[in-house]
């Protein structure tokens, strides 16, 4: 009569088995994302709300144009955008589909992001061309050192990740690129030298980023 009883009494115990199970996973969970976040104390910037080109002042837009003068010239080679259109044509079409973003932080030099707004380049993830950019009172410099067909970009992303580093006045920059609606590549960028030059990121902001949608973002 016991072990009937016994039998019985099992089925009311797996709801509540069940539900116990799944509180300890996702405490596990959240504390697991908690720690990431700690040990990845990321500020993700959207570049889709970035501002026009024409916003900044003559002079910043002459010296960042005189920046990207190259790039521009390699842009010409691989945009769709200038395969029917003069040299002059296609300078003029690149300018007028530039935006930009200044980065937050106390450094004494503006840094800016320029991103190429392109649909002939962004791709539907809206993964545009972007460029870091140190704006200062003699003139403006690309600090990414120059790649073959890259030119000095950064690659194509929809959004950037600020990391602050208390060593530095510049931070650490995560380019981050759609590759589907739930999973994102990093590119990760660290200043050394006047430049800001590809490093791994770190497991911690890795495992935070990699598989994170652009809710951050203000998609």
């Amino acid at each position: 009569m016991l072990a009937i009883l016994h039998w019985r009494c099992r089925p009311r115990q797996k709801p509540w088995l069940a539900a116990l199970v799944l509180g300890l996973m996702y405490s596990s969970c959240c504390a697991q994302t908690a720690d990431d976040q700690h040990n990845c104390p990321i500020e993700i910037l959207s570049l889709k709300d970035s501002a026009p080109f024409t916003f900044l002042t003559k002079d910043e837009q002459a010296k960042a144009l005189r920046a990207l003068s190259d790039d521009i010239a390699e842009m010409a080679e691989i945009d769709m955008a200038a395969s029917q259109s003069s040299r002059g044509a296609y300078r003029n079409y690149f300018v007028g589909h530039l935006q930009f973003k200044v980065l937050p932080g106390n450094h004494p030099e503006r840094l800016l992001l320029i991103r190429y707004h392109s649909n002939t380049m962004c791709g539907s993830y809206e993964n545009c061309p972007v460029w870091i950019v140190r704006l200062t009172h003699s003139g403006a410099q690309t600090m990414v050192p120059w790649q073959e067909e890259l030119g000095t970009s950064a690659g194509g992303g929809w959004g950037i990740g600020v990391i602050r580093l208390p060593s530095s006045d510049d931070p650490e920059l995560i380019l981050l690129t759609h590759l589907s609606s739930t999973q994102t590549a990093l590119a990760c960028y660290r200043e050394s030298k006047r430049h800001y030059l590809r490093v791994d990121c770190s497991p911690d902001c890795s495992h935070l980023l990699e598989h994170k949608g652009d809710e951050d973002g203000g998609k």
